[in-house]
């Protein structure tokens, strides 16, 4: 088990921080007790590398969108489509998954 420490040391090294303006054991308290609002996307991927858990979970839990995703829909017009149709239909979790399975079909026939 890492204590909140190493997370931190852990989590800065994978950022580089600068030791002035970094990712310390004091910001990473101050985040878990909702004291300050959740870090970066780029921050939030370095903690669930460190803490061994999905990255795309953690970001949801603070909020962020993942950046590759992000940067998906701002470039692709079809993306964004695909995506507003899919939450105008308010799908439910089944709904999701099935579409996901729909998905991984038609690329394993490509």
């Amino acid at each position: 088990m890492l204590t909140q420490r190493q997370v931190a040391q852990r989590a800065a090294a994978r950022l580089n921080s600068d030791p002035a303006r970094g990712f310390d054991v004091t910001y990473l308290s101050k985040i878990e007790k909702a004291r300050l609002p959740p870090p970066s996307a780029k921050a939030v991927i370095a903690l669930a590398t460190v803490l061994d858990t999905d990255a795309d979970d953690l970001l949801a839990l603070s909020g962020k969108t993942p950046p590759d995703m992000g940067e998906k829909l701002r470039e692709s017009p079809g993306a964004r489509a695909f995506f507003r149709s899919a939450v105008d239909m308010d799908l439910s979790e089944k709904d999701w998954y099935r579409l996901l399975d729909e998905l991984t079909r038609m690329d394993s026939k490509s």
